[in-house]
């Protein structure tokens, strides 16, 4: 089988497009594209649009999605698109289309990766027999396992971003409190995505007291990273402890011994600001247990491309188990 695949990554901010090909063994993922879900009212729409400039026709696709994938019809945690499989395959003229959590591909994508793609955040042995937790801010807080199992790997894809938050501090619950004016049960997503930064800030100025500016995320960030303004600081040093909080509780639930990998749209950004932070520091801050953290490796996605890959990985293992003669190889990342 040589015609390409189409996958995507789709999330409550950015829809990403592009062909996976085979080559060989090898498969390449080209002419990738990227879109604003808000520019699109469907994700057929978004769809359309990418395939329109192409003459060649996909016959198999698979779609990452930000969002619970447990029927046909799957609903964006993030976002007002809906995707509806049966409908969607039946408009681009699909023979088959599989929809994956978009943590899932992530994950499945890991193994893509070079080295040059990882940065370490904290070093470790790890437990080669134990699971890898896949985890990351962005529009929402995705995670996912990478599950060893008999000489190969299982990917379990889960709503983890949707724990409640555990405050351990004073201004913790104050902030905890402060959010639960308008969510009144918070979770972790609540405060470690990109909205949540948004709330971490309005309620620490809140808090404190100081003017509370009309930032988006992206300009909390910019405001963190210039040391400008003071309140920015604070919430991403905040944030940045906060998802080490939640990352070693990550490790500790799902027995994660095997390490744990970092994704998302956010991380990457303030690198410079996340190496420097508090992550590390409140990830081992599991009194007792912080023996069953300590060996955990951490690092963090800065490559580009990963969910791509698992995307295209997941869909050719899915065709090879229909009976087309694929190759398996590992994706090449763009």
């Amino acid at each position: 089988m040589t015609e390409p695949i189409l996958i995507a990554d789709i999330g409550g901010t950015n829809a990403r497009f592009a062909l996976a090909k085979l080559s060989g063994d090898q498969v390449d993922i080209i002419e990738t594209r990227k879109y604003l879900a808000e520019d699109f009212e469907t994700v057929c729409d978004a769809a359309k649009h990418y395939l329109e400039t192409f003459s060649v026709q996909p016959k198999i696709a698979c779609f990452a999605v930000a969002g619970p994938v447990t029927d046909e019809q799957v609903e964006f945690t993030n976002s007002q698109w809906v995707l509806n499989i049966a409908d969607v395959q039946k408009s681009l003229s699909l023979s088959r289309l599989a929809a994956v959590n978009d943590f899932e591909a992530l994950a499945a994508g890991v193994r893509s990766l070079r080295e040059k793609d990882f940065l370490e955040i904290k070093p470790g042995r790890g437990d080669p027999n134990a699971p890898v937790v896949v985890l990351g801010p962005g529009t929402g807080l995705g995670q996912s396992l990478i599950v060893p199992c008999e000489g190969h790997e299982r990917i379990i894809p889960t709503e983890g971003g949707h724990v409640a938050f555990a405050a351990r501090t004073e201004e913790e619950f104050a902030v905890m409190r402060h959010i639960m004016r308008d969510h009144p049960r918070v979770s972790v997503e609540r405060i470690l995505s990109g909205p949540g930064l948004v709330n971490l800030y309005r309620a620490l100025c809140a808090i404190e007291g100081a003017p509370c500016n009309e930032m988006l995320a992206d300009e909390i960030t910019a405001a963190a990273i210039s040391g400008a303004h003071a309140p920015a600081v604070k919430t991403v040093n905040m944030f940045c402890g906060l998802l080490g909080s939640v990352a070693g509780d990550a490790v500790l639930s799902t027995g994660a011994r095997g390490g744990v990998v970092l994704g998302g749209g956010i991380l990457p950004k303030i690198r410079e600001l996340f190496v420097k932070s508090a992550f590390v520091e409140r990830f081992l801050e599991k009194g007792r247990m912080r023996y069953f953290v300590e060996d955990a490796p951490v690092r963090l996605i800065i490559g580009e491309g990963a969910a791509l890959a698992g995307a295209a990985a997941i869909a050719i293992e899915n065709t090879a188990r229909l009976g087309y003669r694929l190759g398996l190889g590992r994706p090449q990342t763009p």
